[in-house]
């Protein structure tokens, strides 16, 4: 028992360290690079062993181009699986001090919430609000900031690929607003790929969190091979600092 649960434990870290390299390099990943940029108490050929063995179980898969592996979105979803929200915090502290907080009403809270996540996490944020509750008057209910951020991932060089992407923002709205509205609890829900339910953006990744003293929902879009611990530290800070605003602190 105590050989096998090495293994597993040897399996996920190595899982760990591909995801976190892939998610920096933007390339597939071999033994030789995990070896030479970790410190890892096993040879290269035992990596790319063990590499083999995560493909076999579909977290990893292997390209045609290059003799490194990128992860699948079910690597992705054991990877994410294991973060935790105090971990997330302490790994990766966001600090909002140089943002304003003059904050007098709802159009001044969601413009606050996706500055914030967009410029903090680099990828495209989102706002989700009922219409009755935006004092300007405004029809949307969904708000979005950053689209430039999706320009510089190379996943979206493809045009085919970006066009998907702006469909569902500016034609598809509603669906993607009602899609926030579902996740209003605290709680950040990560939705990987397909688990979106919306086949434009099945190749992206949506982190949803919100704020039921506000009756708003808040995420981040980008693409799968997005960083989640990022992404899971800005959404946190920012729904921390909501709790203030609504405590009247």
């Amino acid at each position: 028992m105590d050989k096998y649960i090495k293994v597993r434990e040897r399996e996920e870290e190595i899982l760990d360290l591909v995801i976190e390299s892939y998610i920096k390099e933007s390339k597939p990943i071999g033994s030789s690079h995990l070896c030479d940029n970790h410190h890892l108490p096993y040879s290269s050929a035992t990596v790319r062993n063990i590499m083999e063995v995560l493909e076999k179980k579909g977290f990893l898969s292997h390209t045609h181009t290059s003799s490194g592996r990128i992860p699948t979105q079910e690597g992705f979803r054991r990877y994410v699986g294991h973060l935790k929200e105090e971990d997330i915090i302490n790994d990766y502290p966001v600090s909002l001090d140089s943002y304003s907080l003059a904050i007098s009403d709802t159009e001044d809270i969601v413009n606050y919430t996706l500055d914030v996540l967009a410029k903090e996490s680099g990828y495209t944020s989102l706002v989700a609000i009922s219409s009755s509750s935006v004092e300007s008057g405004q029809d949307e209910r969904l708000f979005f900031r950053g689209a430039r951020f999706i320009l510089e991932q190379p996943e979206f060089e493809d045009i085919a690929r970006l066009k998907k992407l702006f469909y569902i923002l500016e034609v598809k709205i509603t669906q993607l607003q009602s899609l926030l509205f579902s996740y209003l609890d605290e709680r950040i829900k990560i939705l990987i790929g397909d688990e979106i339910g919306l086949e434009e953006i099945s190749d992206c990744s949506l982190l949803v969190s919100g704020s039921k003293e506000k009756s708003l929902s808040f995420g981040l879009l980008g693409p799968i091979r997005m960083d989640y611990v990022k992404a899971s530290s800005c959404l946190c800070a920012v729904r921390n600092e909501l709790k203030k605003i609504s405590r009247g602190s």
